[in-house]
């Protein structure tokens, strides 16, 4: 078949099989995008678990952290649209966009583990 005449053929260029990989797709990345949603309250929680109490300043910190878990959460989603690219399906978009949430979201408590680590280590001015 001539590449320029996809028709049909564009389907089996994608990888894509029928309508079960679709709903598996679809059913992933729902369940990418749930253990996504329990990590971001955990982390939401922990930003503003003194919401009542806090300074201004500290306020003001929570405020920026919290627009930073969003800015995350923006890019690894772009991120994973992406990388599934244009000729993919929808339902595979959404996918590859839960699963870079979820990746990104791990990246993130690895990069805190480490600094938590290296803190209490005395590695980088931490507890003597």
């Amino acid at each position: 078949m001539n590449e320029r005449h996809q028709g049909a053929g564009a389907v089996a260029r994608t990888g894509v099989k029928g309508l079960g990989r679709e709903t598996t797709d679809l059913r992933a990345g729902a369940v990418f995008a749930v253990l996504s949603v329990v990590l971001d309250g955990f982390l939401l929680s922990r930003i503003w678990r003194w919401a009542g109490e806090q300074t201004p300043g500290e306020h003001h910190s929570a405020v920026l952290q919290t627009w930073g878990l969003l800015a995350g959460i923006a890019f690894t989603v772009l991120l994973g649209v992406a990388v599934a690219g244009q000729r993919s399906t929808p339902q595979r978009r959404w996918r590859c966009a839960m699963l870079g949430l979820l990746l990104g979201h791990l990246a993130l408590a690895a990069f805190l583990a480490l600094v938590v680590a290296l803190l209490l280590g005395g590695a980088i001015g931490g507890i003597p």
